[in-house]
């Protein structure tokens, strides 16, 4: 039985390692559009969604949601969509923007070839930044963090607080984290 399992392991591992090197991605034209130059070498962004109730209004305000260990940012499209809801019927004038960031080395950002090591918190912090400056955004209002995504959220919080990512980076108003022991 062990023999078994370990040829059934080493089939899977097999058929992973050949179906993750094919050129085709069914998420190949979102990382595409994520790719941007600086200074004379490419690097890509971190894969995200974007959910706005409104999306014909411009936005006012946003929330960065950053998932846990092994997670997607995709984890939390429900808890954005009721929380970006529950924020407009206490705030209409205010339209929320919950971008949910997939960490680096976790869902589609796993894909990306331009995040080299360090794999560190400091470094996933780093990628937020990279990824507000290579999009043009303004900084985010509210960091939402689970997990190592609230690690990553702290992280994030103590580079803007020391300057790390430059004069223009505002330090986000609120954290929300949710750490397990």
């Amino acid at each position: 039985m062990a023999a078994s399992l370990r040829a059934s392991s080493s089939s899977l591992r097999s058929r992973l390692l050949s179906s993750s090197s094919a050129a085709w991605s069914p998420w190949s034209h979102v990382l595409s559009s994520s790719v941007h130059s600086e200074a004379s070498n490419q690097t890509e962004t971190l894969a995200f969604d974007e959910i706005q109730l409104s999306p014909e209004k411009p936005s006012t305000a946003t929330a960065f949601v950053l998932h846990g260990l092994l997670g997607s940012g995709r984890n939390w499209r429900s808890f954005s969509r009721a929380l970006a809801s529950e924020l407009r019927d206490r705030s209409p004038s205010d339209e929320w923007r919950m971008v949910l960031v997939d960490l680096r080395n976790h869902g589609r950002s796993a894909g990306i070839k331009g995040l080299r090591p360090p794999h560190d918190m400091s470094t996933a912090a780093r990628d937020l930044a990279d990824l507000v400056k290579a999009r043009g955004w303004a900084w985010p209002d509210v960091v939402v963090g689970h997990s190592m995504g609230g690690k990553v959220a702290l992280d994030f919080a103590e580079s803007c607080s020391r300057g790390d990512y430059g004069e223009s980076a505002d330090l986000p108003k609120q954290f929300y984290c949710y750490m397990v022991k």
